[in-house]
């Protein structure tokens, strides 16, 4: 075929229709692609950081809350503070713990038998709760244990009795002591 011939039949109003629907369609997918389509992906993009910024932002605002709590807790308890700081103190002072339960088992006539501090961490390193066990073994009354525990746990330093382990003294003559082995928990930060 001639060039004639070719651009006879490409010319023709019914190929010339189509061709403009071709170069119709070509460019409206380049279009499409160049033009819309990152328009398209950059409101899907920030609908998606949107969702996302509304989930900080509940979690921030819960965190506020918290914080605004805690705030009012410690506005409430500011003249408790210091209560709060000889309950559970910085330091372990195990010889106040020893000296505070000493005190207490003299004035209710009790007798340590045997007496020892067992797991204690001097490390600076954790920031929560750290316990001084006291183990002890005594002897006493039924009474004066009762008064004795009363007393150990109504003091300023947050002491709890973590194990007793009552049975009846056999060496003691007939007064009805007490053998007595219990571990007391001291608390610190």
């Amino acid at each position: 075929m001639n060039l004639n011939a070719i651009s006879k039949i490409i010319f023709e109003k019914k190929n010339t229709d189509y061709l403009y629907v071709i170069f119709f369609l070509l460019i409206f997918s380049i279009f499409i692609v160049f033009a819309i389509k990152p328009s398209l992906t950059t409101a899907y993009s920030l609908k998606k950081e949107e969702v996302d910024l509304a989930k900080i932002d509940m979690v921030y605002e819960e965190k506020i809350n918290n914080i605004t709590s805690i705030q009012t807790q410690i506005e409430d308890n500011r003249d408790n503070l210091p209560l709060l700081n000889q309950s559970i103190s910085e330091q372990p002072e195990v010889n106040k713990i020893i000296e505070d339960v000493k005190n207490t088992a003299d004035k209710n006539s009790i007798v340590i038998n045997k007496a020892s501090i067992v797991d204690i961490n001097f490390s600076k390193t954790n920031k929560e709760k750290q316990n001084v066990k006291l183990k002890m073994e005594v002897t006493t009354s039924f009474d004066n244990l009762k008064q004795f525990i009363t007393e150990i746990l109504a003091q300023r330093r947050l002491k709890l009795i973590d194990e007793l382990i009552v049975s009846k003294d056999k060496d003691s003559s007939g007064s009805g002591n007490l053998k007595v082995n219990f571990i007391i928990n001291g608390y610190y930060l």
